[in-house]
This record gives C-alpha cells, structure tokens and sequence, in this order.
C-alpha cells in the first residue's frame, strides 16, 4: 500500500535548510518512509537513511542510481556507464544459476513521491525509466527490511522513497544543473517554476543524459570470450544470430534518455493539500537483460508517461497514481509490449493522546500485453499474452506511547489479496523503541513481507525451440507459466542502536537476521503429447516452479558519523552471511524427461545447507566532506565491496564448469569531487570518478569501469 504524504508549508521550509546540515544534524532531519510518519530520523523504529540534494551534489553523483552509494546497506554495481545493479543487504543472485532478471532486485520497492515505481513483467525496477533525476531530488529517504504492512507487496527486502523538491520562496523558481565528462557523458538538468504565495507553486523540470560504452566488445556466453564488433553471435543452442546490427544499432551507447515533469502543489487551506505531478521519459539503454541467450548486455528501450494526485483533507489521505506505456527489453522483434498501471489508496488518521490508529484501503492493476508485437501462432513474443496483476490491501497501524514518551509501541498489519494466486497473505511489523536517554536509543522489530506475482511467471507460454525425434514426430520446448505459484515471503528480525558516544561521533548498529522462501525459476517439467495434423509433438515444458530453497541472511551494518566545524565524515559497513537450505543447482523437475536425470533435479539438495558466495559478504563505503574555504569544498566518497561468484543460468545448460561463472573480484572505488561557489546559488565542480583506476568489471562479465573526469555547474536561484 503506498502512503500519501503531502508537505505543508513549514515542511517546505525545512526542506530548503538541508543544505546547511552537518551528517550529524541530519539525524534530526524527519523521515516519513520508516513507520508511515513524519518523525525524526533519531527516533524511528527501522533502519533507516536519509540522504540530501546537498549530499548528491557535494558527492558529484551523477544519476540518483550512483548517489544510492552513499546510502549504508546497498549494494550498486554498475553494468554499463550510467546503469547499476542495486540491492539492499544483498541476497543478489538469488538463486543462483538462474537467469539476471529473476536475481536482479525484485524485493526493493522503489517509489517516487510515495508512488510506486515497480515493474511486474519480472518485478523490480528499470532504473533508466525514472522521469525525475539530480535537480527534482530534495531527499532520499531509505528504510532497510521488510515494510509490506507499511507500503504493500514488493517492500519485501526495504524501500527506497525519493522525495521530490518544492519552491520554498515567493517568486522566480530556477535550478540547472550540468555535467560533462569522459566516455561522452551529459548529465543535464534544469528546473523552472514560481511560487506565487504560500498555496500554490509551480515547477517544470526536464532532463537529459546520454553516455558512451566504456568498451565496444561483447561476452558471448557459449564462446566464453569478449567479441570486439561482432558479425555474429552464437546462442545457448549454437545456433547462429546474424541480425547483430538491429540488436546492437548503436554499440557505443551506454544510456540515452530524456523526460520531463510537472509539480503543481496547492495549499487551500490548513490540513487541507493537493500536489499534482504528471510526466513522460523515452530512454534506450545496453544492460543486462534475461531475454538475451548470447550476451549479457541488450538494448532495452522505454517510453512511458505518468501521472499522480495525492491530497490530504484533514485526517484523510488519498493517492492515485497511473502509470503506463511501451517497453522492449530487447531490440531483437517480438520482445516489446504495452503496459498500464494503477494505484489507488485511502487512509484515515485518528491519534488522542499518546495513541494514534491509521486503517487504510488499496488497490492496484497492473496489465501487460504483448499479443500486438509477437506471432500468437509460433508464440514468439516475450510472453504471449494479456496479463493482470490485481492486488487489493486492507491496513492498519497503531502506536503507543507510555513511560513519558519513552518506550514506544508500533504494530502494522496489512491483508494482501492477489488475483494470482487467487489467496490472501498477511503482511505485519511489530516494532518497538526505548530512549534511554535524549542521546541513546534502543529499538527492534519483526516482520513479515510477500512480494506479489509477475507477468512473466503467471502468463508466459513462449515456444524456446523445435527440433525433429522422427518421421512426423517432433519436440518441442517451451516456456509455460503458473498463475498458483505461491509467493516470496520474508521474515526478518532486527535489532538496533542509535547513540550520541561523544560531542563529535554518532553511532548507528543494527543486526538483522532474514528468512525468505517460495523463490521461482524455470524448470524441466513432465512432458506430455500433443497432436498437430499427421504431426505428433512432445512439449517439453520449462514451468515457472517454486524452489525448496530456504534463503537466510545474518549480519550487521555499522554506520559512524564525525562532525567538526570544517570536516565531517560518515563511514559504514555492512558485512553479512547468506546460506541457502534445500538448494541444489538444477533446473529439471524430479519427472522430468529424459536423458535428465531423476537425481538431477531441484529437491535433491533436500537437507543441505550451502553457502551462498554470490553476494559479497563486505560491503560499505565512506563520505568526507571537508570545507578548504568558505568558497570551496573538498568532498571524497569511497565504496567497497568483497569478492564474490556470479552464477548465471548458463552454468547448467553448458554444465562444464566453465562457462555461466564468473568470479568478481573485490573493488574499492575511490572518488572526489572539488566545488567552488564564487556566487551565492552558484557552484562550479570538478569530479573525479575511480580514482585507483581498478577497471575490473563489477557485474557478470560486464563492461569495465575506467576513471572518469567531469566537470560541471550547478545554479539555484
């Protein structure tokens, strides 16, 4: 269930004074994401960060994906120049030997505005897709752990809500901000509006980014090498793919993408707001896709259009947000479809006293359809289908309060009811905090999260290759959906300290431990016979399958904060441990056909426990802000992660050892950024990205990552 949260007045005043914080005034800044309102970072029961425009900027990020490294807890590897693989705490490349778009971050909601950015064709989120970037950020605000109760199915694994800016003085309203640099990268951005009193104000912004590959070759998964302009490319069957230039138009591009928005906020009266945003983006992007079966990276391509209306009328809050249009992920034919997407919620506010109660209602749509773009025939096209994810909440949160304000009491419950399967799951957070005192706080919470189903997983039937058994007898392999599958659950216990050590060091622990069951991959299933004419077919079907396997995840996250009068500093690290129970690295079902063999298959790794090695078990990184003048700025992040083994599907259809495995290796990435304001609202900057040169790729056979040089301006006035 998303949340609506309209800013008043005198938040928008507190908004524009972010970026005069220090990394520890920040712990007073309020979040709204942790526990469904507003309050300060301090006191909320989760984990939880925040971090604002004015950290992005002084970091010289470039893309909200890049800034997403200042945040403790993330994992963010890049791909390509400009797009990232993005987790919170891990669990990547889970399972393994399953294809990149079922282990991407499918249990991270992601939403801008409290609206929710999810995409169902596979879950998750295609971050190109974005309309807003750098000049529309004020703040992101991101909550570590299962919040389904707060926010809906998705928040399986945490939520990462990006606040949008609001004019903050009467008048002109204007903020540009561009970067150029190495590879061909253009980072720009602009930002025009008015405020014409303290109840309505106006914005119009629009962006633009375009970058360049910082290499033009391309890992084939059966050759296991890099190819340099490839004329052709050999499939998982070797099979031979000639049309290289309509999927590859471009080689040297890494991102082009531009979007625009409107933000229309009016204040009537008091407790009484609406804010209207509404946009549109066309991005086309080489990341990793699943749909590829020779290379990892494809071009994907967006157009898409939105449109949101949050108000609050006194105690209650409403949201309607839609979202919609075409994607491909592939620029080969028949990987294309239309979606449509709408969200809708209710909430009622009551509190007396120390004690306050919000029900809410949701309902969410969401249709993908493909059947115009593929041969319904040959079932060709991505899924071959019409497909609707309906999921309709009911939700409840209470606190209370007791101990002179002390000791706090939170419970969340939400009722998830899903058209596939046609069940109702129970989602609930039980949190509680006790303050020791103004500067120690002591907190902890157990929850529970289902992720919801996807288009892909519910309604695929997709042919994958024909061959001749005989005279008049032919197999026939083809993907097949599971609209019963049942649905990722999490369970997480965590445990945490916020602490005031002494007059200049903050301290911030959590340990957590996680739980998650019911994943799904594709799977060799029992074979039946169909008849076709004179002709006689064996389908052999790879059916969406729920694993046996049990994920859990243990570990900690430890984030300081120094603050001086000139230098502030704010390191973090997260290690954890992940094993999975019952897991066995096969895709063929215990009946699957032959030459598989019967102990081949998913349930023989019942009782076993194995270690995942996927994820990195370190990880965390540094930021240092140093003013040199009153003028300039010396700001330095690093960010680290251990090393870690990729398994791909490919693995188990090559089954050699080899090929599907690729071995990360650890990195630490080194960057800085230098400002100089010669004018109040006026900064010039010079970044540099990769300092130590480390070129290692940090995604499965991806492109390599070299230093970078950009220099840019950034103008509010």
């Amino acid at each position: 269930m998303t949340v609506t949260h309209c800013y008043s007045q005198q938040d928008s005043t507190k908004m524009a004074a972010y970026a005069d914080l220090s990394l520890k005034d920040l712990l007073n800044v309020k979040i709204v994401s942790a526990s469904k309102k507003a309050e300060l970072l301090f006191d909320a029961p989760l984990s939880a960060s925040v971090i604002t425009r004015e950290d992005i900027r002084r970091a010289g990020s470039t893309s909200i994906m890049e800034a997403l490294r200042l945040v403790p807890g993330m994992i963010v590897r890049e791909q390509s120049n400009g797009n990232y693989d993005i987790h919170l705490r891990g669990m990547d490349n889970v399972p393994p030997n399953a294809p990149f778009d079922i282990t991407s971050n499918t249990t991270t909601l992601v939403m801008i505005d409290n609206r929710p950015v999810y995409n169902y064709l596979r879950g998750g989120t295609f971050w190109e897709t974005l309309p807003i970037d750098l000049n529309d950020v004020e703040k992101i605000e991101v909550v570590r752990g299962p919040a389904a109760a707060l926010y809906g199915p998705n928040a399986v694994n945490g939520v990462i809500n990006i606040i949008t800016r609001q004019a903050t003085k009467d008048g002109l309203y204007l903020v540009a901000n561009m970067q150029q640099g190495s590879n061909l990268t253009y980072v720009n951005n602009i930002s025009a509006g008015y405020r014409f009193n303290k109840k309505l104000n106006i914005i119009a912004s629009g962006n633009y980014q375009a970058r360049d590959r910082t290499q033009l070759s391309y890992f084939e998964f059966n050759r296991n090498r890099a190819f340099e302009y490839p004329s052709y490319f050999l499939n998982f069957q070797g099979d031979t793919i000639h049309n290289i230039d309509q999927r590859y138009p471009d080689k040297a591009m890494s991102m082009d993408k531009y979007a625009g928005n409107l933000f229309v906020n009016y204040e009537p009266a008091e407790k009484t707001k609406f804010n209207i945003s509404m946009g549109a983006q066309r991005s086309t992007v080489q990341r990793v896709s699943t749909e590829n079966e020779a290379t990892p990276l494809s071009t994907a391509s967006s157009s898409t259009h939105y449109a949101d209306l949050r108000a609050t009328v006194k105690s209650f809050t409403a949201q309607l947000s839609y979202n919609g249009g075409t994607q491909a992920t592939d620029a080969d034919p028949g990987r294309k479809y239309d979606f449509s997407i709408t969200n809708a919620n209710l909430e009622y506010n009551f509190s007396k006293g120390n004690f306050s109660i919000k029900p809410g209602l949701s309902y969410s749509t969401a249709i993908y359809d493909d059947r115009k773009y593929s041969d319904l025939v040959l079932k060709n096209g991505l899924f071959n289908a019409r497909g609707n994810i309906i999921t309709k909440s009911a939700s409840i949160r209470a606190e209370y309060k007791l101990l002179n304000n002390r000791l706090r009491l939170v419970a969340g419950f939400a009722s998830n009811t899903f058209n596939h399967p046609d069940s109702t799951y129970i989602s609930y957070q039980l949190a509680t905090t006790y303050k020791i005192s103004k500067k120690h706080l002591l907190r902890a919470v157990y929850s529970r999260a289902p992720r919801s189903s996807n288009i892909f997983d519910s309604y695929v039937t997709k042919t994958v290759a024909i061959f001749p058994e005989s005279n008049n007898r032919y197999v026939r392999e083809g993907l097949e959906g599971d609209a019963n599958l049942k649905l990722l659950t999490a369970d997480m216990f965590e445990a945490g300290y916020r602490g005031n050590i002494t007059k200049k060091w903050d301290i911030d622990v959590e340990v957590f431990d996680i739980r998650a069951r019911n994943y799904t991959t594709p799977v060799l299933s029992r074979a039946y016979t169909e008849l076709n004419g004179a002709d006689t077919i064996d389908v052999w079907p790879i059916r969406a399958t729920n694993l046996p396997a049990i994920l859990h995840q243990r570990g900690f996250t430890v984030s300081l904060t120094w603050s001086g009068k000139k230098l502030q500093a704010k390191p973090f690290i997260t290690w954890q441990h992940t094993t999975a129970k019952n897991y066995a690295p096969y895709i063929n079902s215990a009946d699957a056909p032959a030459p598989y063999a019967a102990q081949a298959n998913i349930y023989s790794g019942m009782g076993s426990t194995t270690s995942i090695k996927s994820t990195p078990a370190l990880f965390g990184g540094a930021s240092v802000n140093y003013a040199l003048l009153p003028k300039l700025n010396l700001n330095m992040t690093a960010y680290y992660y251990s090393s870690q083994t990729y398994y791909h599907v490919s693995n188990i259809i090559f089954n050699d050892g080899v090929r599907g495995i690729d071995t990360i290796k650890a990195k630490l990435i080194l960057n800085a950024s230098v400002s100089y304001m010669p004018a109040k609202g006026l900064h010039f900057f010079c970044s540099g990205k990769n300092l130590l040169g480390n070129q290692s790729r940090e995604f499965f056979h991806t492109d390599a990552v070299p230093f970078m040089l950009l220099a840019g301006i950034n103008y509010e006035f």
